[in-house]
C-alpha cells in the first residue's frame, strides 16, 4: 500500500488538512463552514488511502475532494467579502489559506497515479 506513489500524496494531503484545520480552529474568527469542510475532506482522504483495491472509487473519492476544496474558497471569499463589508474591506487571508490548494495540487497527481495504475492493470489484462 505505502509503496504506491499516490498513497505518500494522500498522506501528505492528510497531514495538511490537519495542520489547517488546527489554524482554523486556533484563529480568532473562523467560520464553522471551513473547519467543516476540512473536517470531511481530511476524513475522506483517509478513507481514500485504504480503497487502494477499488481504483474507480478511488479516483471518484478524490475528485469529489478537489470539488471540496474549491468549495473551501469559494466559503473563504463569501466570509471575507461579509467579513469585511465588501472586496475593499479589512479581510485578510492567513498563510494557512494556501493549504488547500496545496491539497487540491497533490490530489490531482495522486489522481493521476491511480489512473496510471488503472491503465496498467487493464492493459496487463489485454495481454492474457
Amino acid at each position: 500500500m505505502l509503496q504506491r506513489i499516490q498513497t505518500v500524496y494522500l498522506l501528505i494531503c492528510l497531514v495538511l488538512t490537519v495542520v489547517c484545520m488546527y489554524f482554523e480552529c486556533t484563529a480568532e474568527n473562523h467560520p464553522w463552514a471551513l473547519t467543516t469542510i476540512m473536517g470531511l475532506t481530511g476524513v475522506l482522504e483517509l478513507l481514500d488511502i485504504f480503497l487502494f483495491r477499488q481504483r474507480a472509487l478511488q479516483m471518484r473519492v478524490c475528485t469529489f475532494c478537489i470539488i471540496l476544496l474549491v468549495g473551501w474558497y469559494v466559503v473563504l471569499v463569501a466570509f471575507a467579502y461579509i467579513q469585511g463589508d465588501g472586496l475593499v474591506g479589512a479581510y485578510r487571508p492567513k498563510p494557512w489559506a494556501a493549504i488547500p490548494a496545496v491539497n487540491a495540487i497533490l490530489l490531482y497527481l495522486a489522481f493521476r497515479g491511480i489512473l496510471h495504475d488503472e491503465m496498467l492493470v487493464r492493459s496487463l489484462d489485454r495481454l492474457r
